[in-house]
């Protein structure tokens, strides 16, 4: 009995146990699998960042100004790999350090990584060896002759926008990074794993941008000459399309800085180019006439206890002689006929004192004050340009409005948005703000501003060819708010040609040594922009409607523009020169609240494209000058040495120049045009 009692307790015993067993082997299962089966996936399983191509960006013309290459950064597993020895002389061919090659053989060490990023298809030998790890990278490549790239800006290695329209359209250029899956056994080896699901990075969008990528280095290289000759500390060039509000080139240079726009960011004092607004202003309220006489005191006029002066002193002027001559006095009696708001609407209508809306970041809105906070002295200053700032770009905007029949337009740095499949999902339209004045006096304000570089105080902006409209701006500069003696802001505000308008130039030079009126230094770094964008084959401009507007005398000249295509050439000192410029008068000055001296010239322009003939006016003939040798340059240098020695260029091929036509070192007329061979670089 005991005996059966005994055996019974151990079949329960047992069955208990196996009840217990199965019970807990099915809790497992059943209850704690998918809490196993999860951390198993979590073990075997890693997912791995796939970076986004960032979206490519190229100016108006498609030239390519940024984008993206998928790099790849190594690092060494030894544990996983029996090829050390293999691996070792992969590293050093790559001339990786000796110190690092040896950890990588280390088996102590679980991970090495190497420095430096590299193509995949350059070492494909490494990545096939096991142990050899490899990260996916996006690179920003950017060309080494790009002068837009302060517009650009620039992404850091991380691939973080830091400035610019990198920064400012980051959300369209970034993408949406994917995501790669890997599996890996016990000792965490990489595993096949074909059926295992990740995530393709997404591309960001393409971006065209409105800037001529060779107008911008044309602007650029006028810039940085302009500034090392002038001793200057800095400088702005803008210039943009007067009918669509378009940014062609955005040229900007700060000593010390490198990077930012400040021509969009940096406000200052317009001086005299501010006087054609108050002109217009009086035009349009029919307070004045462009022939209305003004008494202008002999050019000294006291008014709340200030000192105004002019440099050139007369009895009287009209209107129109005050916007060419820039007389202070004169302009600051004809603004007595507004009143104090209507001087304000006036110059806040044309966009002085708001933000543009361009899309670029820190852009600065000016200085304007309303009538309540003005002084007794603010009505005449603020008709003299002081009282007021405004960025390089807001002014450019508000000589459009007077180049494009009166209405202020929003600024536009981008042409069109494209997909990934490069579908457009944007595309620019001319947005106009508001109508500033009448379409009359628009063109009225312009033929002043015609009279101003044809015979005033901006004659040194002046071609033979077309006639140009434009201001010249002379003033004090603001140190700690306080107005410092002897540095000076010149500038000059242009419209290119004056009938029919392509561009608006804004130049801007800060603090010039020596000579620092508007019209002796900025004036002519416009006039060299305008010559070299002729010569130059890509510079947004519309030639068949430049032809039209030509000036009489241009079009009835025996001999014109080159336009063989070899030019017209000198060989040796045979021959006689084919172009020439025409001698003008000496310019009037533009002057700031006190008196200021005359002086030349500063710049030059290297471009020169007709031949005055006939009884025009003193004749001076310009010399020929020898071409450039070439050869072995890339095109785009060899193209920038031909423009800057005064010649035109027609490529042919691409690559490295080969050879030229005519050939390097003979005598041709300035403008002339010079074939350049080019051959596919190896």
């Amino acid at each position: 009995m005991l005996r059966i009692t005994r055996v019974s307790i151990m079949h329960g015993a047992l069955l208990l146990f196996a009840m217990v067993l199965v019970w807990r082997a099915a809790y497992v299962q059943l209850w704690q699998g998918r809490q196993w089966a999860a951390q198993a996936q979590r073990q075997q399983l890693s997912n791995a960042k796939l970076p986004a191509p960032r979206g490519a960006i190229y100016d108006v013309s498609g030239v390519q100004l940024a984008r993206s290459r998928e790099m790849v950064t190594v690092s060494i597993a030894p544990r996983e790999t029996r090829e050390s020895a293999k691996i070792a002389r992969e590293l050093a061919k790559l001339r990786v350090d000796r110190k690092l090659i040896a950890r990588s053989g280390d088996r102590k060490r679980v991970w090495v990584p190497l420095p430096g990023r590299h193509l995949s298809g350059d070492i494909g030998t490494l990545l096939a060896m096991t142990g050899v790890h490899r990260t996916p990278v996006m690179e920003r490549m950017y060309p080494p002759w790009q002068s837009s790239r302060r517009v650009v800006g620039h992404v850091d290695r991380d691939g973080i926008a830091v400035d610019g329209l990198e920064r400012a359209l980051d959300d369209l250029l970034r993408g949406e990074a994917g995501i790669a899956t890997e599996v890996r056994d016990a000792r965490g080896r990489r595993l096949p794993s074909p059926g295992v699901p990740g995530k393709l990075p997404v591309p960001g969008s393409d971006v065209v941008l409105t800037i001529s990528q060779a107008l911008q280095e044309i602007a650029d290289r006028a810039l940085q000459d302009a500034i090392a000759k002038m001793g200057a500390e800095g400088g702005d060039i803008v210039v943009l399309d007067p009918y669509s509000g378009e940014v062609r080139a955005l040229a900007t240079y700060r000593k010390g800085r490198s990077s930012g726009s400040p021509a969009i960011s940096e406000p200052f004092e317009p001086g005299s180019t501010l006087k054609p607004f108050i002109a217009a202003a009086l035009l349009s309220r029919n307070l004045a006439e462009p022939d209305d006489t003004m008494d202008v005191e002999d050019g000294v006029l006291t008014i709340e206890g200030r000192t105004i002066r002019d440099v050139h002193k007369a009895s009287s002027m009209t209107l129109r002689e005050v916007i060419a001559q820039s007389s202070n006095v004169g302009i600051v009696k004809f603004a007595q006929r507004l009143t104090a708001r209507e001087q304000y609407e006036t110059l806040r209508d044309v966009g002085f004192g708001t933000p543009t809306g361009v899309p670029y970041p820190s852009e600065a809105p000016g200085v304007l004050f309303t009538p309540a906070s003005w002084s007794r002295q603010s009505p005449a200053s603020l008709a003299m340009g002081y009282e007021v700032s405004v960025t390089p770009l807001q002014l450019a905007l508000a000589y459009a409005a007077i180049a494009n029949g009166g209405e202020l337009l929003e600024p536009a740095l981008v042409k069109e948005i494209r997909d990934p499949d490069g579908t457009v999902t944007f595309r620019n339209r001319r947005r106009a703000v508001r109508r500033v004045m009448p379409v009359e006096v628009a063109a009225t304000v312009r033929g002043m501003l015609r009279e101003t570089v044809a015979g005033g105080t901006a004659t040194d902006a002046g071609i033979g060819t077309f006639e140009v409209a434009g201001k010249t701006g002379t003033a004090w500069r603001t140190v700690k708010g306080r107005y410092a003696p002897n540095q000076y802001t010149a500038s000059f505000v242009g419209i290119f040609p004056a009938e029919r308008p392509q561009y608006v130039i804004l130049v801007k030079i800060d603090n010039p040594s020596g000579v620092y009126y508007g019209g002796k230094t900025a004036a002519p770094v416009s006039k060299v922009v305008i010559e070299a964008a002729l010569a130059a084959r890509d510079a947004a401009l519309d030639r068949g409607a430049l032809m039209a507007v030509r000036t009489p005398s241009a079009v009835s000249r025996e001999r014109e523009v080159v336009e063989s295509a070899e030019g017209a050439l000198w060989m040796g000192k045979r021959g006689t020169p084919s172009t020439g410029t025409l001698a003008t008068p000496t310019a009037a000055l533009d002057s700031v609240d006190a008196g200021l001296a005359t002086g030349k010239s500063r710049i030059s322009a290297p471009f020169v494209f007709t031949l005055p003939v006939g009884r025009s006016p003193r004749t001076t003939p310009e010399p020929p000058r020898e071409i450039p040798h070439v050869a072995g340059l890339t095109v785009r240098e060899a193209a920038r040495r031909l423009h800057s020695a005064g010649f035109r260029v027609r490529l042919v091929g691409t690559g490295t120049v080969t050879g030229t036509s005519p050939a390097g070192g003979i005598a041709a007329a300035a403008g002339a045009l010079v074939r350049l061979t080019a051959t596919p670089t190896p």
